[in-house]
């Protein structure tokens, strides 16, 4: 998937290669490719108490990283994300509504982004009985 991100954003790829030590620690062990004064696009498909994701902003911009992005499908968002978000250095966190953000989570780091529309099409296509996976891929670079 990140190949993919790569081709479709012509961009170069860097890799955070972290290790899971239990199911609510992570450690960055090291970043494989070029960061130095680039601005870096972190992808993932969850975050929960943003501990790898924090810890992955530090490990960037030590390598030199300019600013640090965040693209995250599921926002869960337990404690205590928030407050490690607000003091990350992260320059913006999107996310998306596949799960429901209370006000209170909200603050004006975090961009919302909803799929309302990709889920009403996917249903549609569904019921059709039409292509689901069409809706996945951009300009000849699948999923």
């Amino acid at each position: 998937m990140a190949r993919a991100y790569s081709k479709v954003l012509n961009a170069s790829l860097a890799i955070v290669d972290k290790r899971r030590e239990s199911d609510r620690e992570t450690h960055v062990m090291n970043i494989i490719g070029t960061v130095k004064n680039r601005n870096v696009l972190l992808v993932d498909d969850l975050i929960s108490t943003a501990g790898s994701l924090v810890e992955a902003v530090q490990a960037l911009k030590k390598e030199g990283a300019l600013d640090v992005y965040a693209a995250v499908v599921h926002p869960v968002l337990a404690d205590p994300a928030i407050e490690r978000l607000k003091s990350s250095g992260l320059k913006e966190l999107v996310v998306t509504n596949s799960i429901p953000i209370p006000r209170a989570k909200q603050f004006p780091l975090i961009r919302i982004l909803s799929v309302a529309k990709l889920l009403a099409e996917a249903i549609l296509r569904i019921h059709s009985n039409e292509s689901v996976s069409s809706l996945f891929t951009r300009v000849g670079v699948e999923a």
